[in-house]
């Protein structure tokens, strides 16, 4: 026998299950970040924070001169008085001319209801006396006429002025009350004005402060005490840092194994070893038109803030799940132009197997075809290994 053994080591083949992972890589972005304006230019007169400072929503980030809108406030208030003032004025107008309308009207129509009472009263004396006369001849018809036209008159006279009495509540001085009437619309358009005009200079004020519109930490800050500023200007930068998320693409084969709410391991090898815990916020309906892909976001519980936007993060997401199937080590597995094979030993020499496999987990690989379960093959020193060589079993591998 010839001493050129090849020393090997051999595993058997086994039964079990295996997981195959797909490993998809995104980049650490945050969940909410806010980009901080100006609502106003001019002259940043404080700022508050640096960058890597903690804020919570409604902090004072910085503020902006605002002694000129301070000025115009007072200035605005004051004319604001004076028409509130003019208003009252005008308003106490419009009731004096209707009572002062009222009373003189009513004090003429009764002068004239009492002129015409005494009017008719004469005309009805006359009247009757006439009636009388005519009887005994002591005055002709045309006398007569002409009397019985005066009461007549003095009739018709007397109701007019009745009917103007009863009616005077209502038949008051149209002219001095549109008078009053215009002058009230007028103190009331010039209050309302400078009234919205205070309003927004309030409010103009009230955006000289800058506040924080979530919490987090401040990313970026391009702000100094002094400097102007308008509202095409990003003085601040705010991320939430607290949770971080991460985007993939994945295939079609891929998006119905997951949904919102799965958890998945993420690795992200600059901060550590270990994996994350992440779990899926949105997983898209439709694919990308261009790229065909599906977007996923993943959410991951950010602890001490030790991961960074723009950090790269891999995700693995369980593809497939075999159960009770045929297992090899992957490393026995070899290839040539003909496909997969493995060596195992028959007689103390290496026989090479053509197999078929399956998925991989990085460990083992699953064999469809070629072996049967407790086979011993090899799985070290397989690479040095032809067709019938001799072997020397070293060692039998750990599974």
């Amino acid at each position: 026998p010839s001493n050129k053994y090849i020393h090997v080591a051999v595993a058997s083949v086994s039964r079990g299950s295996i997981r195959d992972y797909t490993q998809f890589t995104g980049v650490v972005k945050p969940v909410n970040l806010a980009y901080v304006v100006s609502p106003l230019q001019g002259k940043v007169k404080e700022a508050y924070f640096e960058v890597g400072d903690r804020v919570k929503k409604g902090d004072l980030l910085f503020t902006i001169d605002s002694a000129d809108i301070e000025d115009n406030i007072l200035v605005l208030e004051q004319q604001l008085n004076v028409a509130q003032a003019n208003l009252a004025l005008a308003q106490n107008g419009v009731k004096a001319a209707y009572k002062s309308s009222y009373e003189s009207q009513k004090l003429e129509l009764e002068s004239k209801l009492k002129g015409a009472e005494k009017a008719y009263i004469s005309a009805k004396e006359a009247y009757d006396s006439a009636v009388l006369l005519l009887e005994k001849g002591i005055i002709n018809r045309l006398t007569y006429n002409q009397i019985k036209s005066q009461y007549e008159q003095a009739e018709n006279a007397l109701n007019s002025a009745a009917k103007a009495f009863e009616l005077y509540e209502s038949e008051i001085s149209q002219d001095a009350v549109d008078a009053a009437e215009e002058q009230l619309k007028q103190a009331q358009a010039s209050y309302d004005m400078i009234k919205v005009q205070l309003e927004n200079a309030r409010k103009k004020l009230s955006l000289s402060k800058v506040t924080s519109p979530i919490d987090g930490i401040i990313a970026s800050k391009d702000i100094v005490e002094g400097c102007l500023i308008s509202n095409t200007m990003t003085p601040y930068t705010i991320i939430d840092a607290d949770t971080v998320q991460v985007q993939i693409s994945v295939s079609e084969q891929v998006i119905n194994k997951i949904g919102k709410g799965t958890k998945l391991n993420v690795h992200i090898p600059s901060v550590d070893e270990r994996p994350f815990t992440g779990v899926v916020s949105v997983a898209s309906p439709a694919a990308d038109l261009k790229t065909m892909s599906y977007s996923v976001l993943i959410d991951i519980k950010n602890k001490n803030n030790a991961i960074k936007p723009g950090m790269t993060a891999k995700v693995s997401i369980l593809t497939q799940n075999r159960q009770d199937v045929l297992l090899a080590p992957l490393s026995s597995v070899l290839s040539d132009e003909n496909g997969s094979f493995v060596y195992t030993i028959i007689d103390g020499r290496a026989v090479k197997r053509p197999v078929e496999t399956g998925i991989t987990d990085g460990q083992n690989v699953e064999i469809l075809s070629g072996l049967s379960e407790n086979e011993l093959i090899v799985v070290k020193g397989q690479q040095f290994l032809s067709p019938n060589d001799e072997v020397k079993i070293i060692g039998e591998a750990k599974r």
